[in-house]
């Protein structure tokens, strides 16, 4: 469902206290939105908020536990109160974990941690925001962010790649729930490769019974000639965030189902050349 119309109208954006988060925040209220910046550190939230309200546009900013269907209904309650009309959704919250680690060596809390952020955080914002959405009459949309990792997988990083993989999943199951409902909401996956962000260190947002860092990790560079990082991780081909927002926002008024902010990984080909083997029997 395509929005020509974005003006005047709100939009949420969570992690939008910086990285990626921040770029869609800006881009969205340089197409004159007012904004909501969630984010679990407030502060950073606070200074996008300022920034946003430099440019003339309304916003706040609302300290968010994704991870918490309380905090983001509470959320949803704030948004709708202080711009009654929200328009677009972005679903952008996310954590990893530094450093890699194989899948047998990170821990059960590790894989929960990871998945409450970036895949229920995801699903907290379809519910608690899609229903008033799809009941305000005028065109809306919800943007989620998975990962390039999704279409490149990364060994160390499986408990990341499985809930970017569900975000994906979710996300198109329910674009096609919305239009054989008739709702008017679009939905977007976003798959982001390297961006030059403090993504990196999102093991500090974790609490003290439960950081990473308070237990031996062992790292996934044990397990490779010579330490190496992972391939298409930190890679050189990182871009700055800012190159992103204006991204989304096309996408959101073109109705597009995929933003890729770098080309296409081989992988992609590769598997559907071994998913079309498989289907034929060789």
């Amino acid at each position: 469902m395509r929005v020509d119309q974005l003006s005047g109208r709100g939009a949420v954006v969570t992690g939008g206290g910086g990285g990626i988060g921040r770029s869609i925040a800006l881009a969205l209220a340089d197409q004159g939105m007012d904004v909501v910046l969630a984010d679990v550190e407030l502060e950073s939230a606070e200074r996008v908020r300022d920034e946003i309200r430099g440019l003339g546009r309304h916003a706040i900013a609302v300290r968010t536990d994704v991870s918490d269907l309380a905090d983001v209904s509470a959320l949803a309650d704030v948004s709708f109160k202080a711009f009654g009309d929200i328009a677009v959704l972005v679903n952008n919250a996310g954590v990893t974990w530094r450093p890699y680690r194989a899948s047998w060596d990170a821990s059960i809390e590790d894989f929960a941690w990871i998945m409450s952020v970036n895949f229920w955080g995801v699903l907290h914002g379809h519910r608690a925001f899609a229903p008033h959405m799809g009941r305000s009459g005028s065109p809306a949309h919800i943007v989620n962010t998975a990962s390039r990792a999704v279409l490149q997988p990364i060994p160390g990083h499986a408990a990341y790649t499985a809930s970017k993989a569900a975000v994906e999943g979710f996300s198109m199951a329910v674009r096609a729930e919305y239009a054989a409902a008739g709702l008017e909401i679009g939905v977007t996956v976003l798959f982001p490769g390297p961006v030059r962000t403090d993504f990196a260190s999102s093991e500090r947002l974790r609490s003290a019974a439960d950081r990473a860092e308070a237990r031996e990790v062992v790292p996934w560079t044990s397990y490779t000639r010579g330490g190496t990082v992972p391939t298409g991780a930190d890679s050189a081909q990182a871009i700055d965030p800012e190159t992103v927002g204006p991204m989304v926002v096309d996408a959101i008024v073109q109705d597009r189902p995929y933003v890729l902010t770098h080309p296409l990984p081989e992988h992609v080909t590769e598997r559907a050349r071994l998913l079309g083997a498989a289907a034929s029997g060789r």
